[in-house]
């Protein structure tokens, strides 16, 4: 089997890094926002994005499933490889790529549709499971976030009608339900209440066992915590990359010290 093709149906054909970024450029027209960045994300791992706003994170991010593509200007150079397959590849479908490669947004954007549906919504586009099961599929991902206490009574209501914290726990279920090898999460929990947020550092621990996350975050004191590598984005460069405990207690680079200790930010 070609290995674009084992990517294409979701067979995991590697046992090293489930993502490797190879001399990666991305920018909009003639603008670049991140040059020549190189680094690997291993299988089963938290892996956060720090840096100052505007330094790239995002956009970074959005490009390791190609949210970007179809953004006006938008350019990318070097390399983006799930499973040794280059991501831009023609054989493989960008639908199937944002199945393998998840995301979940700083602000949560619930589906127009009841609370269930908005779970199973992907299942149901991919054709992943017959009818009959979308309700034990929805109570599952609902259950394994938190959420189900909360709306067990109310599967057919509108997902507006629950708390923003709520529908961010909804949009987390509604990205595991398809089962993505990683899950790529912009400030997932920058506009949470203290106690979800705490919910939800929980949870990415426990899918750190089944998937790899890739975190992009403000929260220095929550990279610490939930991180199990960090990278440190500035002025449009990868600047250093490593296990978390390195890059806040020895950094390799003056920029990166400045920055975790707070001098810049």
């Amino acid at each position: 089997m070609h290995a674009a093709d084992g990517l294409a149906t979701g067979v995991t054909l590697a046992e090293g890094p489930v993502l490797y970024v190879t001399d990666l450029s991305v920018g909009f027209g003639d603008k670049a926002v991140l040059q020549d960045a190189a680094v690997d994300f291993g299988r089963h791992t938290v892996n956060a994005l720090i840096g100052p706003t505007g330094c790239g994170k995002s956009t970074f991010l959005r490009s390791l499933n190609r949210l970007n593509d179809k953004v006006s200007g938008y350019w990318r150079t070097g390399k983006i490889e799930l499973d040794g397959v280059d991501i831009a590849d023609d054989r493989l479908d960008p639908l199937v790529l944002r199945r393998r490669v998840g995301m979940v947004f700083q602000r949560p954007n619930p589906f127009p549709m009841s609370i269930r549906d908005n779970v199973v919504a992907g299942v149901r586009a991919h054709r992943m499971a017959p009818r009959r099961e979308l309700g034990d599929i929805a109570e599952q991902r609902l259950r394994q976030v938190g959420l189900w206490p909360a709306v067990a009574d109310r599967l057919g209501d509108s997902p507006f009608r629950l708390s923003g914290g709520q529908q961010q726990l909804l949009c987390l279920a509604r990205a595991l339900a398809v089962g993505p090898d990683v899950l790529l999460l912009d400030e997932p929990t920058s506009s949470l209440d203290p106690v979800t947020t705490e919910m939800v550092e929980a949870l990415l621990a426990k899918l750190a066992a089944s998937l790899t996350m890739v975190v992009v975050t403000h929260n220095l004191a929550q990279a610490r915590r939930i991180a199990d590598t960090t990278t440190f984005l500035y002025n449009g460069h990868l600047v250093e990359s490593g296990p978390t405990a390195d890059v806040f207690e020895s950094p390799r680079e003056p920029e990166t010290a400045s920055y975790v200790m707070g001098r810049m930010g």
